[in-house]
């Protein structure tokens, strides 16, 4: 057998060792799908005369026109049923359709056993709204006897056409490869047997028999002694098509020929045939790039031209240049054809990793898990390139800090933890197209967020993006939307426009309005809340300061009792499934962070004490997570957990002193900024935020590539506090961005106009309801620009002040600038609370 020098061989295989029967199918990812035998179609319609018994049910209108259904979505959850069709499934859905409404398609099912419909019991699909036909494929998981099928077409208004759809039965291969693993040149093979009946087969040279519905391994040692090469495994059964599968072989016991580069503790062995490399760190073996480049599985024969600062490796349609400056390796490729491209693999036990908008992994973590989505969405080794937020994949292990960065988004990103695509224990990261530009970092154990910030520091923040409309029309407009119908009622504002969402006198938007228009909104109770970022200064102009100070005492009187004595807040809900504890940063942060704003606001001692022992507690995390579960799992990363993070380190660096909690706020600062689009391809992209790399009830809408500006909001307000006392990066750049994005997703006029969309389709810049309130835009607008949006705090070592005013301290005094006329009360020291009637600059004593 000879080394890879020309065209990728395959390699022989050899059975040498075992084979033995395995009780139960492991649970390793399975990057090829098991191979489909035979496809019958079961059942046709077609709308030549009519609607074939097609009935709409809801928010939709169905009529056939030209030989098409043409379905009419009048709201945001359209959807009709089909004629009955009994089959024992499982099934697939072939239609033929174009669309100009939003979202995704969506089919649901009932059975004999199961009969109704729910999440469980559906499959989601995306489809495609340009207005051109094109042809779907849906796979339906569906076991027992069909009864009933739903087709949801979207999730807004607009029309959908489908000129036929089809019910067809695939038969699957009995036998199915289900995982491949190797160390070297050995590789362990598991043969799955989906069938009620034995199945032989020949492997390499040797015949085997897998047990009915069982599972069975076979070891190989794959022929040949060189560090990298190609291996195919050759599945033979009787009378049935053979299986077959690509792995590669990074041996790190084999010897070769190599060119060597050093920098540093950096040491680079290139293969002299450019099949792959080597990478040390002190002399130890951290990692693998290889191969260097590959094309339709095999790696092309390439020659080497060495220069002073490059390697080049030239080949038929390929060019590859390597170099290696500091701690940096760079790999440039351009092919006539697509290729893969470095592939990264960094070895040694997993510590964190990240693909940046799509994954964001702690210890032992694997990629693409169920934890956070148990659909076939959680399938993500190669996403969609619009649903990366930046170009960043990361690992870090016990061996090295292992990152590469690139400059086209829409090269397709590989990433696997541990390595399931060629079944070994380290882990793989890579980048396919025809032009690959890429960087890949290589520094000694370190967080991951060291990785995150040098990705951010070597490629800069991005420009700001144009802003919709200047400040004196934004609110303006948001002035509108929460003085009037349909968010404004007799009653108050509801959260969301909708009619569904009740009316309350929240303080928030009350308070909006004040600040906005300097009049208060009169009712005769107030309800804390109402939007994503508090704002309490209405109690303060309405004569209600001791009310406020009763419930944010009674708040955190509550918050007290809930916290264990290690300083921990533990969740006991439906949302732990599958989450290694019952705790998580963002679950712990949000009380962290309301006790540590009440000592702001009182400097009352014991929560003071409280929220000290949060913030040791919290010192354990390195994912956020956790901060969203009424609806998504305990375990899911999450923006708002980076954001209440922030802000609870920030408040207690200021109350303290302590620079660790500073630090501890600039690394959960930096844990947010993957969850910011950090380029443009549409109108409407930079700066908007992913919510979470999860989905609702680990099930749907999958929030990951979905924007939801709320979310967002509340981390650049953190990132405004932490702006004060950090210049790692511009965190007001990042804040404004956000801001402005936000803006820009506003919807711009009708009848939510001014409200804020829950989440927004990037592809189709789509704003999606419901429809909230626009008080947290107000409020970072005003910071960001300097101002006072809620209450103002001034401290001097031995008094503090509260007002509705920016409020400064001369010993025994405090200084207010205010606004003549106005009515007001300020509290000083936590206790006592004082009524001031405006004079412009007021001087009130304090004694």
């Amino acid at each position: 057998m000879q080394c890879l020098r020309a065209v990728a061989c395959f390699v022989t295989l050899c059975i040498i060792g075992y084979f033995c029967t395995v009780t139960s199918a492991q649970e390793d990812i399975n990057p090829v799908p098991r191979q489909v035998l035979e496809t019958k179609k079961l059942h046709e319609w077609t709308f030549q005369t009519g609607t074939t018994g097609c009935r709409a049910l809801n928010d939709c209108t169905v009529t056939a026109v030209n030989g098409v259904l043409k379905i009419q979505s009048t709201g945001n959850d359209p959807y009709l049923v089909m004629p009955q069709f009994r089959v024992e499934g499982p099934l697939s859905i072939r239609l033929r359709a174009r669309c100009t409404s939003g979202g995704d398609g969506q089919f649901f099912w009932t059975t004999t056993q199961s009969p109704n419909m729910d999440e469980e019991r559906s499959r989601h699909f995306k489809l495609i709204h340009d207005c051109q036909w094109h042809d779907y494929i849906v796979s339906l998981d569906i076991t027992g006897m069909l009864v009933d099928l739903r087709f949801d077409p979207g999730s807004a208004p607009g029309v959908v056409e489908v000129e036929k759809m089809e019910l067809v039965q695939e038969i699957l291969h009995p036998l199915e490869i289900g995982s491949v693993h190797n160390d070297g040149h050995s590789i362990e093979l598991l043969l799955k047997n989906h069938s009620n009946q034995p199945v032989n087969a020949t492997v390499g040279s040797q015949k085997i028999t897998v047990a009915a519905s069982n599972a069975q391994k076979v070891l190989f040692q794959a022929a040949g002694k060189v560090p990298f090469e190609t291996a195919e495994i050759v599945v033979q059964p009787e009378n049935l098509p053979a299986l077959r599968r690509q792995v590669f072989i990074a041996d790190m016991a084999a010897g070769g020929e190599w060119v060597t580069r050093k920098s540093g503790q950096l040491t680079l062995h290139v293969a002299r045939d450019g099949t792959g490399a080597r990478v040390e760190l002190n002399g130890k073996l951290v990692a693998f790039i290889a191969p260097l480049v590959s094309r339709d599985g095999s790696v092309p024969g390439l020659k080497l031209k060495e220069t002073r600062s490059a390697l080049c490796f030239t080949g038929t349609g390929i060019k590859t240049v390597v170099k290696l400056h500091n701690d940096e390796i760079t790999v440039a490729i351009e092919s006539d054809v697509p290729c893969e491209g470095p592939v990264l693999r960094a070895l040694g036990p997993l510590e964190q990793g990240i693909l940046a908008g799509v994954e964001y992994l702690g210890k032992g973590e694997k990629s693409s898990s169920t934890l956070d989505i148990e659909t076939e969405e959680h399938i993500r080794f190669m996403p969609d390139p619009l649903k990366v937020t930046m170009p960043l994949m990361a690992f870090v292990t016990d061996r090295v800090c292992a990152a590469m960065t690139w400059n086209d988004m829409l090269l397709q990103p590989v990433y696997a933890t541990p390595n399931f695509l060629d079944g070994t224990e380290g882990h793989r990261a890579a980048l396919r197209g025809k032009k690959i530009e890429a960087t890949i970092l290589v520094r000694q154990p370190m967080r991951v967020e060291d990785a995150i910030l040098w990705v951010v520091k070597k490629r800069g923040l991005p420009p700001l993006p144009k802003p919709p409309r200047d400040r004196k029309a934004q609110m303006e407009m948001c002035l509108k939307t929460l003085s009037s119908p349909p968010l404004k009622t007799d009653a108050g504002w509801g959260h969301c426009a909708e009619p569904k969402w009740t009316r309350h006198p929240f303080a928030d938007m009350a308070s909006t309005v004040w600040r906005i228009s300097g009049q208060a909104p009169q009712f005769p109770k107030l309800v804390p809340g109402g939007a994503h970022i508090r704002n309490d200064t209405i109690y303060f102009v309405t004569g209600r300061a001791e009310e406020w100070l009763n419930l944010r005492t009674g708040e955190v009187k509550r918050i007290l009792t809930e916290q264990k004595p290690d300083g921990s807040f533990r969740y006991n809900g439906k949302y732990q499934r599958g989450h290694f504890e019952d705790t998580a940063s963002g679950y712990c942060a949000r009380p962290a962070m309301t006790l540590l704003e009440y000592v702001h606001f009182t400097g009352d001692a014991e929560a003071l004490a409280a929220g000290v022992k949060a913030l040791e507690f919290m010192k354990r995390f390195h994912t956020p997570r956790g901060a969203q579960t009424w609806e998504c799992p305990l375990h899911t990363p999450d923006i708002l957990g980076s954001a209440y993070l922030v802000n609870a380190y920030v408040r207690g660096y200021e109350l303290t002193g302590n620079r660790e909690y500073l630090d501890c706020a600039r690394r959960w600062a930096i844990s947010g900024l993957p969850f910011v689009y950090q380029w443009d391809r549409y109108p409407v992209m930079v700066y908007a935020t992913t919510p979470v790399l999860g989905a609702t009830a680990w099930r749907a809408p999958n929030w990951i590539g979905l924007p939801v500006q709320w979310c967002g909001h509340v981390y650049a307000y953190a990132l405004t506090m932490l702006a004060h006392h950090d210049g790692t990066i511009d965190w007001k750049h990042v804040a404004e961005g956000i801001q402005i994005s936000a803006e820009q997703q506003q919807q711009p006029d009708g009848e939510y106009a001014g409200c804020l969309p829950d989440s927004f389709t990037i592809a189709e810049q789509r704003r999606n309801g419901p429809f909230i309130n626009p008080s947290a835009l107000v409020n970072l607008r005003l910071v960001l620009d300097g101002e006072l949006d809620s209450l103002a705090v001034a401290m001097d070592g031995k008094r503090r002040v509260v007002a509705p005013f920016p409020v400064t301290i001369r010993g025994d005094t405090a200084v207010i600038r205010a606004k003549a006329g106005v009515s007001y009360q300020v509290l000083v020291d936590g206790k006592n609370i004082l009524d001031v009637q405006s004079k412009g600059k007021d001087i009130v004593q304090m004694k």
